[in-house]
């Protein structure tokens, strides 16, 4: 385990709202690398903090320096204005960061970008649109298409859970309400998510205009390219189709791009919080590129 708690700095204002990231910094930290990873929650809900052991595990196994940053949350903004916190997050991890760590602490020029599930769709649109890109992409059950099939057909709801009312998530589904950038457990916002799955509108609420594919990762890779990836999915996920991943590796695959994809046999959404799962290859994918 890393031996320093978490430096929480912020990186963004928005009309006084702050945004704000942790940093991890593994024991004698000097030119760390940097992995920037975002949590999941279909952009609709979650916090920086949803990490998994492994993450943790990793700063002092395998030296970087951790950064878990919040974003704003959809349908108050629009997955835009989120790609804008991404945009914004790497260019203060790229040029002010080292301020609040230490000059010598971290390495920017070697950033690798990782998210789980609407996180790793993050970590998707930073490989495509951030110039200079990250040297490496690592998303994690990922979400790739708002427009697609899965997202598109009402999904019913996991065998021991029941359809979610909307009354239940009423309150955060105004698009005019309240920014935020992220919840606490304990909130009903957590069920968000399960809501949408069922109402079948995640591209509404991120605020997706049929057909414009800006934000559809397979659709841009010809144009945007994307750097070397590593991608993983069980396909038994019941949160996200594994055809989201499947199509994008499809397509980097088609082109020639550097990518491998681990896609695990009867393993469901959020496989890797728990604490045995160690994810070693992806890690040494990681550490060849950085």
């Amino acid at each position: 385990m890393a031996v320093t708690s978490p430096k929480t700095v912020i990186y963004k204002t928005v009309d006084k709202l702050e945004i704000p990231l942790d940093v991890h910094l593994p024991r004698n930290v000097k030119h760390a690398p940097v992995l920037l990873w975002w949590h999941g929650g279909g952009l609709l809900q979650g916090k920086r903090t949803n990490i998994s052991p492994h993450h943790i595990r990793g700063i002092d196994k395998h030296g970087y320096a951790f950064v878990s940053a919040d974003y704003r949350l959809a349908p108050q903004v629009g997955v835009a204005d989120i790609y804008e916190d991404v945009k914004d997050c790497i260019a203060f991890i790229r040029t002010e960061l080292s301020k609040h760590v230490g000059e010598d602490a971290i390495d920017t020029n070697r950033l690798a970008v990782s998210g789980s599930s609407a996180g790793g769709y993050l970590a998707f649109l930073a490989g495509l649109y951030v110039e200079p890109k990250p040297n490496i992409i690592l998303p994690i059950y990922p979400i790739t298409d708002p427009f697609g099939l899965f997202f598109t057909t009402p999904q019913p709801p996991p065998l021991d859970s029941e359809r979610t009312e909307k009354s239940t998530v009423e309150a955060f589904l105004d698009p005019h309400g309240e920014v935020v950038v992220n919840n606490e457990a304990e909130s009903k916002r957590n069920s968000l998510y399960m809501y949408m799955l069922q109402e079948a509108n995640l591209a509404r609420l991120l605020k997706m205009n049929a057909g414009d594919d800006t934000f559809r990762i397979a659709k841009k890779i010809y144009e945007k390219g994307l750097p070397p990836a590593y991608v993983v999915h069980g396909d038994a996920d019941g949160a996200v189709g594994p055809e989201q991943a499947d199509e994008v590796v499809g397509v980097m695959v088609g082109l020639g791009i550097e990518v491998e994809y681990e896609r695990l046999h009867g393993v469901d959404h959020l496989f890797d919080r728990d604490d045995k799962v160690e994810l070693e290859r992806m890690y040494s994918f990681l550490l060849k590129y950085l």
